[in-house]
């Protein structure tokens, strides 16, 4: 277990997960929620809500795979595991500073990281866990260039990581992108 921490490099998404709660917290994050996909507000929260994807991806990526493959060890668990941890954790702490009134990003960061979380898992089959983290870096540029929708309040259907934190849609969406995203994990494999 101790080898599987420091292949992973836990200490580091540890430490992005603060850095991101931290990030939030700071005066210049509030800002009134802006909704659409330029609105600053949402802008930052869902670039912060990268880091635990990214550091995650990368962890995950150094293992030893040969090594890994013969282990008695569950490692594609211990790294679903470790994703879900660091993600959920992350996202139930932004979810309480909104809360709390600290800062009004707090949930639309919280939205993003289970969406991104889920988009992450879901490429992993297809591209490995090394390129995996590019996949909701994806979907954020994307959203950032095409994702406009009717007006500045309403984004693009299919982008709503840039909805107004009250938007039920979007909530119901990120949830839907998890649990999609540790479906095909489970079912189609860790990506080797």
């Amino acid at each position: 277990m101790k080898y599987w921490r420091k292949a992973r490099e836990v200490r580091c998404v540890v430490f992005a997960g603060m850095a991101t709660v931290l990030a939030l917290l700071l005066p210049f994050t509030v800002l009134t929620a802006t909704p659409s996909p330029g609105g600053a507000t949402v802008g930052l929260a869902a670039v912060l809500a990268l880091a635990i994807p990214v550091m995650t991806g990368w962890g995950i990526s150094r293992g030893d795979r040969a090594m890994e493959q013969r282990s008695v060890r569950p490692v594609a668990m211990l790294d679903l595991g470790l994703v879900l941890t660091a993600g959920i954790a992350v996202a139930a702490i932004e979810v309480t500073v909104r809360a709390s009134g600290v800062s009004p990003a707090g949930l639309i960061a919280a939205r993003a990281t289970v969406t991104y979380i889920g988009l992450l898992l879901a490429a992993v089959p297809l591209v490995g866990w090394g390129n995996a983290s590019m996949a909701p870096v994806a979907y954020f540029v994307a959203v950032v260039i095409a994702g406009r929708g009717s007006d500045a309040d309403h984004p693009a259907l299919w982008a709503w990581i840039a909805g107004g934190e009250d938007d039920a849609f979007s909530l119901i969406a990120a949830l839907a992108t998890l649990g999609a995203g540790i479906v095909v994990y489970l079912v189609r494999g860790r990506g080797d």
